[in-house]
């Protein structure tokens, strides 16, 4: 990578040579040292009151967004209003809770790494079932070091599943037997992760449950946590695999897993579900960009930061789901 140069003005008084006859400063060009790091030329910005009110206010919006499909979502005519409130107002603090988490992973190891990036930014979505397309990050810096790289990508999903796993636990122990559906209505199906799988078996509850505010808001975190370690691009799956099999494994993985997702979509066309569709294209506009390098490419990460790796693949194959809706 190209190291740009800084100048530095000094002055000297180089006339009593002839070098400097009429007393103007010398240029003296300075290259940077090898060893500075992006974050001494790339400084963190300074969060301004405008800039804090404006993440404040998407997330504001994003919690009023939520509520309100929360309370669309679960109303019930037999329960009533109020009712449908607290739902909303669970699953509002359920969901950002998991994507706050996430997202703040990254955040605070951009900050630890000195990297240059912008705290979550939430988005609102006035529409059902979610209310929200996620949070997200911007790092406007070059990350320094494979291991760096390796803690920023890893630390969202970790952190997001902190709080996912409890809520999936709690929504799924006061989950209500589903009710049989009437005849000749149509019933959507959320697919359960295996990590659902494994409390259903822990705790003896139905295969088939009513969906309640929590265990939807955990279902919701679990999937965009599997979507964001996909090994694609410069998704979280795509800067641990760019990390831990550098660029060349990163581009056979991504390609791979790239593939399967078109597979996946592809089924999903013929069995009227539409699954993977809008997420493939978005898979082939990443593919496309691929991924930045890192400054010191060739630093080991060291045999915790690859067990660390393998509790990520553990996290991301209890979490996908090749169908999550079926009709």
């Amino acid at each position: 990578m190209d190291r740009p140069d800084f100048f530095q003005e000094t002055a000297s008084d180089n006339s009593s040579f002839g070098l400097n006859p009429i007393g103007v400063q010398q240029t003296v060009v300075h290259r940077l040292p090898v060893a500075m790091s992006p974050a001494a030329r790339f400084p963190q910005e300074e969060l301004t009151t405008g800039k804090v009110l404006f993440h404040l206010m998407l997330l504001g919006l994003t919690m009023l967004t939520t509520f309100g499909v929360g309370v669309i979502w679960f109303f019930d005519d037999q329960k009533g209003l109020p009712k449908a409130i607290e739902s909303g107002i669970i699953y509002s603090f359920t969901i950002i809770a998991i994507l706050a988490a996430h997202e703040m992973g990254h955040y605070i190891a951009c900050r630890w790494y000195g990297v240059n990036a912008t705290p979550p930014y939430f988005i609102p979505v006035p529409l059902p079932p979610v209310g929200t397309f996620g949070a997200f990050i911007k790092i406007k810096a070059p990350i320094p070091t494979r291991r760096a790289l390796f803690d920023i990508g890893i630390a969202g999903p970790l952190a997001g599943y902190v709080f996912a796993l409890p809520a999936a636990f709690i929504g799924i122990y006061f989950a209500l037997p589903a009710r049989a559906p009437e005849p000749g209505a149509e019933m959507i199906y959320f697919q359960d992760p295996l990590l659902f799988k494994a409390f259903q078996y822990l705790l003896g509850t139905p295969v088939n449950v009513e969906l309640n505010p929590v265990l939807w808001a955990a279902w919701v975190g679990v999937f965009m946590t599997s979507l964001n370690l996909l090994p694609v691009g410069q998704l979280d799956g795509g800067h641990v695999t760019y990390s831990v099999f550098g660029a060349r494994g990163h581009r056979m993985i991504a390609l791979g897993s790239y593939v399967a997702v078109i597979a996946l979509a592809i089924y999903s066309i013929r069995s009227g579900m539409w699954n993977w569709v809008v997420y493939a294209a978005i898979l082939t506009l990443m593919l496309r960009i691929g991924h930045p390098p890192v400054w010191d490419d060739g630093e080991s990460l060291g045999l915790a930061r690859k067990l660390v790796a393998l509790i990520g693949l553990l996290v991301f194959i209890l979490s996908f789901m090749p169908v999550p809706i079926s009709f």
